[in-house]
């Protein structure tokens, strides 16, 4: 019996830890854009994928994308202590110290990066670029100076398309780039449409995120904006063989409705709630976007 018990503790802490350790890395966050990658590489190798490669790629992509979320974690510490939404992470509630979240990510990134290293140099660039984006140009040098950080953030998320599509042709490619830059551009409107929903949230943090500064309809506005152009990016994905009418009808479906709601919320002034129903829909539209280009060409 006390056998059982003690095994029974060992296993609960176990699962604690990884669990832990999966809100460390927003796992949520991680697969989207492990999902932008792998599907690149689909997308770049059909019709005849490398499964052994595309499984490499895949897990670099997750080790890498882990590794710099923990780092962002880890700086973001103070930030995410004083948000409502963010002070039950594990680092502020107290259930990963920083020097324990430092060293798994770190881990974490330099296996990715190895793992990088064994397909070709462009991946391993790509990778490496997303780490030093994300970590050195937003969250050091602009997220807590400048509203407009997310903009020069954003490339950091479009990494793993890139670096997926050349982990399957052995170069960047104007295809390539066009995937990444969807991403860049996706990722101001995820994240301003979040935002302006947790606006009071970031002020009360210090953070300097758009909606936060301008206000919530500018919030609105803001990512009004991003979606044309995301809506117009998606069409010239079609132009380049990328999608076909049916793939981007499909893409573009939930994107005109989060579209249609932000107009909404202009309209009425209930821009927080507006916002975040369109916040969840740009995120269906990214995973569709990415499927649409690797199996409905």
């Amino acid at each position: 019996m006390l056998i059982k018990v003690y095994s029974n503790g060992i296993v609960g802490a176990r699962g604690r830890w990884v669990k832990t350790l999966l809100e460390l890395f927003k796992v949520k966050q991680t697969l989207l854009l492990l999902l932008t990658g792998a599907l690149a590489y689909v997308a770049a190798s059909s019709p005849r994928v490398d499964l052994p490669t595309l499984a490499v790629a895949t897990l670099s992509f997750f080790l890498t994308i882990s590794g710099t979320t923990g780092f962002n974690m880890v700086l973001d510490a103070d930030i995410d202590a004083a948000m409502f939404r963010t002070r039950n992470r594990p680092i502020p509630s107290g259930r990963m110290d920083k020097k324990a979240a430092t060293a798994v990510s770190t881990a974490a990134l330099l296996l990715g990066l190895l793992l990088a290293s064994t397909i070709n140099v462009y991946f391993l660039a790509a990778g490496l670029a997303g780490f030093l984006i994300d970590i050195l140009v937003y969250t050091i040098l602009l997220k807590r100076r400048s509203p407009w950080s997310v903009v020069f953030g954003g490339f950091a998320g479009g990494m793993p398309a890139l670096g997926g599509w050349a982990a399957a042709t052995g170069s960047f490619g104007t295809e390539g780039l066009l995937l990444m830059l969807l991403v860049a551009l996706w990722s101001s409107l995820h994240i301003w449409t979040l935002a302006t929903y947790y606006a009071d949230d970031y002020r009360r943090a210090g953070v300097p995120m758009l909606p936060a500064v301008y206000g919530e309809r500018a919030g609105v506005q803001a990512s009004l904006v991003v979606a044309a152009l995301v809506v117009g990016l998606t069409a010239l994905l079609a132009l380049h063989g990328l999608l076909s009418a049916v793939g981007l009808v499909v893409s573009l479906a939930p994107l005109a409705a989060a579209l249609a709601l932000l107009v909404r919320g202009l309209a009425s002034g209930e821009y927080r709630w507006h916002a975040f129903k369109a916040f969840k829909l740009v995120n269906v539209f990214m995973a569709l976007v990415f499927i649409s280009v690797a199996f409905l060409r």
